[in-house]
């Protein structure tokens, strides 16, 4: 257990932007100390919890119906040292009090890691229906029509785009507050669950945001999605990655019309991200800056196609998204965007069993609440879906893990409007001596770069990776201190199992 001292305050502009019927609009924000009322907070993270009984480093929970399809998965778990144990989600409503299931599920978490000194958490299921599924029953949950209910934040960002409420499910794994005792995410006892702006007159809620485990879901709606991950995850694990795994795909381009810096953010990210910490991979680059030298390598449909079903270890997205589409602009072209992928093209890649663990930056594209007919009924995003009529079954980042010959193994991404930075305000907020430029350093551009960080100092489990780059992210920029660190770590989910081990055994 860790306590750590803040009294940090930052003041900087970011910028944020998303796909949806062609508009992408553009907020520049500042934020202060002063103005988000920060404060000096004590936060513990615990990472070696005493163990009361029987070890289990992996528990999963799911609905009964997908158990006999995860017994597979248990016994290869098993195999390779991970003490695994399956918990039903009919049996922790039966065993375990709270306010509501998703309440009954993390304290039957808290009990794992108290008794089994438990390390991952993969949650199993997803909406019952691609066809029509309710995302919310109230403010804070989705349970009536999941087969593994979902926690809302009711954080709302100030601005004119926003969402009222997404998805989060660190709220399964942050255990503990500050003091030690239950992380509830109501402090103030109102009902809400993780307010911050949303409720009018609410107080905000005082979280301490750190995963005291690390958390992984697999949205599935089927027992079919659910065959098609097990097999998937026990055959990446089984054969280590061939030559085709030592690539990184990065595909980018200009992601803000930002003068005075005119800098495509979203290349120079994926070029730090290859030289400082992947640069044992050999990188394949998909730019637009490409266009007038190879147009074969730039962001478009045909090239990214081709390059994923090439098979690679890694595969980072920086641009634009929404949960049908990912995509970004030419450098200089703000008016139109390249062609990006989105899911109806995602039956053509045939990559086989040559998986890369996918990063994507873009709004939305891990919101896995939307289902065909939700998704057609909401044309002018009054519902908060951002797929404006489109018919999305599910979302990007689900579909591109759980497809079938193919598609990534793991996908991490944001399950609400997604924050990056813009131009470089000539400033070091991370702290490091480094002045690198602004989308390097804060927001989800700093959680990306930890992660891919914890990769190159040796962590070799992927929800190790996630959990270490989101506590050392948190003990740079407070949460409570700031609501857009708060939104950045709430949203990032971690779309495939977290006991995966990298590259394969």
């Amino acid at each position: 257990m860790r306590n750590i001292l803040y009294t940090k305050g930052l003041v900087f502009g970011i910028i944020f932007l998303f796909v949806g019927a062609g508009v992408v609009p553009t907020i520049s924000i500042g934020f202060t100390e002063e103005n988000l009322n920060n404060q000096q907070q004590s936060i513990y993270y615990t990472n070696n919890p005493k163990s009361l009984g029987d070890s289990h480093d992996l528990v999963i929970i799911a609905p009964n119906i997908f158990s006999d399809e995860l017994q597979k998965l248990i016994e290869h778990k098993n195999q390779h040292g991970i003490n695994t144990y399956l918990k039903t989600t009919e049996s922790i409503y039966n065993e375990y009090d709270g306010v509501d299931k998703p309440e009954q599920i993390k304290y039957f978490i808290k009990y794992a890691i108290e008794n089994w000194s438990t390390r991952y958490v993969l949650l199993v299921g997803g909406l019952k229906s691609l066809i029509y599924g309710r995302p919310k029953d109230d403010p804070n949950q989705g349970a009536k029509d999941w087969w593994l209910p979902v926690r809302y934040s009711n954080l709302k960002e100030d601005g004119f785009v926003y969402d009222p409420g997404f998805i989060s499910d660190l709220y399964y794994v942050d255990i503990y507050d500050a003091g030690g005792g239950f992380s509830s995410w109501d402090s103030n006892g109102d009902g809400y669950f993780a307010n911050w702006g949303n409720i009018p007159g609410a107080e905000r809620d005082i979280i301490d945001f750190y995963p005291d485990v690390a958390v992984g879901r697999l949205p599935c709606r089927n027992k079919l999605e659910v065959r098609i991950m097990v097999n998937k995850i026990i055959k990446y694990e089984k054969k280590p990655g061939g030559s085709w795994y030592d690539k990184m795909i990065c595909v980018a381009g200009d992601s803000y019309d930002d003068p005075p810096w005119d800098l495509p953010e979203g290349e120079i990210f994926c070029d730090l991200i290859l030289e400082r910490y992947m640069d044992e991979f050999t990188p394949v680059r998909l730019y637009g800056s490409n266009t007038d030298t190879d147009p074969s390598m730039t962001p478009e449909p045909k090239n990214i196609i081709r390059e994923i079903s090439k098979g690679s270890g890694h595969l980072l997205f920086i641009g634009a998204g929404n949960p049908y589409k990912w995509s970004t602009h030419y450098p200089g072209d703000f008016q139109t965007y390249a062609g990006g992928i989105d899911i109806l093209r995602f039956p053509l890649l045939i990559n086989g069993g040559k998986l890369p663990i996918c990063v994507t930056d873009g709004c939305h594209n891990s919101m896995f609440n939307v289902s065909a007919v939700t998704t057609w009924l909401d044309k002018d995003n009054s519902k908060h879906l951002w797929s404006y009529g489109r018919i999305v079954p599910e979302c990007w980042s689900w579909w591109l893990t759980r497809k079938i010959g193919g598609g990534c193994i793991a996908t991490l991404g944001n399950t609400g409007l997604t924050y990056l930075a813009m131009g470089d305000y000539k400033f070091d907020p991370d702290g490091d001596g480094v002045d690198d430029p602004d989308c390097f350093e804060v927001f989800y551009g700093f959680l990306m770069r930890l992660f891919y960080e914890k990769l190159d100092e040796g962590v070799g489990i992927l929800g190790d990776a996630w959990a270490d780059a989101m506590v050392n992210y948190m003990d740079i920029f407070p949460p409570m201190f700031n609501q857009i660190d708060a939104k950045t770590v709430q949203q990032w989910v971690l779309i495939g199992d977290p006991s995966l081990k990298i590259g394969g055994y």
